[in-house]
């Protein structure tokens, strides 16, 4: 029972988990061979179930927070307007990129071509395209969270000056 706590924090899920390995094990004890003691095998067993509870949890609040009102299908008003600042952003970054990079990371994103075929098209080693793309995805990554870290500073500030703070900052 308290290996099963250390992951799982309802009790009540940890008991029917050491129900299941054992129905599991009823279930296959013709088949079963144990190597190691015993009370290790059901430790392991516990443990496994328990991870695969908690990896089934995270996919369902995945799905449930990436997921539309079942009412209404389409997109709100705000991640359109997300979603279009977002391309915006990302076509600004893009173009800052030296023009072999700009170039491979476009035939690669927006063509969707392989490395194989933008090696073949530029005439340059794959090795090379990787290099492009590693180095054209950390500039994105590196600037979209700096453009992220400039807007909160920016709203701090806003609340700051609404809520009679010093807006000269």
């Amino acid at each position: 029972m308290v290996v099963g706590t250390r992951y799982l924090t309802d009790r009540l899920r940890v008991e029917d988990v050491i129900h299941d390995v054992f129905a599991d094990l009823w279930n296959k004890k013709e088949t079963i061979q144990i190597q190691a003691s015993v009370k290790s095998f059901l430790r392991g067993a516990v443990i496994n179930k328990c991870l695969a509870i908690i990896r089934k949890d995270n996919r369902m609040d995945y799905v449930e927070d990436h997921s539309f009102d079942s009412v209404d299908k389409s997109p709100s008003a705000d991640q359109i307007l997300d979603a279009g600042n977002l391309k915006n952003a990302i076509v600004e970054i893009v173009s800052i990129l030296p023009d072999k990079c700009q170039e491979v990371f476009k035939l690669s994103r927006n063509e969707g071509k392989s490395h194989k075929e933008i090696s073949e098209i530029m005439d340059i080693s794959k090795k090379t395209i990787e290099n492009h793309m590693t180095r054209a995805l950390k500039t994105l990554r590196n600037e979209l969270k700096r453009r992220e870290l400039l807007i909160i500073i920016f709203i701090m500030i806003k609340i700051s000056f609404l809520l009679g703070g010093n807006p000269d900052i």
